[in-house]
């Protein structure tokens, strides 16, 4: 009896197929903390694409900004920043004291226009920041980008509305000949991408009538 009983193996109670609440728990735990990584990694891409197309946006800009002000600035005959606004009857000779250097917040532009009967009139366009904006007040720019000298100039104009909001956004300055203009321009990229900063020199591409 004894070598019959001793020659039957022991049964052990087989384990039921499935996971236990602790290794349940776990694996919930371990599945929360990887969605959470995977969605920080997700904000993350979406938040620098986000700024980089705004960086991108924001050089845009600048290159669009900085094409307008050469254009009108090499068609003008004389710069000047703040004091007193040029009008059409200001003449394209070089004021006897010499323009002030000093950077202001308002950019006149004075441009000799000739009509189609070859008369010469003188226009005048400004360029100020309001708040955010960059404005520019002055003869209307034609489809094919000239100025439409027929109408009336449309002031306020929004050509840019990045700008720091401060007088580092906007800081004009001319030389003491009046013949050179330099624009100290900070943009702000949104969305937290800081700022921009760009220095833009432009000189006259018209000579001064010889009094």
């Amino acid at each position: 009896m004894n070598g019959m009983f001793s020659n039957r193996r022991r049964v052990r109670p087989r384990r039921q197929a499935g996971l236990t609440l602790i290794e349940l728990i776990l694996t919930l735990a371990i599945s929360a903390i990887v969605v959470s990584m995977a969605a920080r990694l997700a904000i993350n891409y979406m938040s620098t694409t986000d700024t980089a197309t705004w960086v991108a946006q924001v050089q845009h800009d600048i290159s669009r900004f900085s094409r307008l002000l050469k254009t009108e600035v090499n068609e003008a005959c004389l710069v000047q920043v703040d004091g007193t606004s040029p009008t059409s009857a200001t003449a394209c000779t070089p004021p006897t004291a010499g323009c002030s250097t000093t950077a202001g917040t308002t950019l006149y532009l004075l441009l000799p226009v000739t009509l189609g009967d070859g008369s010469v009139v003188n226009r005048v366009i400004s360029y100020s920041r309001n708040g955010s904006e960059l404005r520019r007040t002055g003869p209307p720019i034609a489809a094919d980008g000239s100025l439409d000298t027929s109408l009336s100039d449309v002031a306020n104009v929004v050509v840019m509305d990045n700008l720091v909001n401060a007088s580092s956004g906007f800081a004009p300055s001319v030389d003491s000949t009046c013949t050179t203009a330099s624009l100290s321009v900070q943009y702000a990229v949104p969305n937290g991408g800081g700022t921009v900063s760009r220095t833009h020199v432009f000189p006259i591409g018209v000579n001064f009538t010889k009094s």
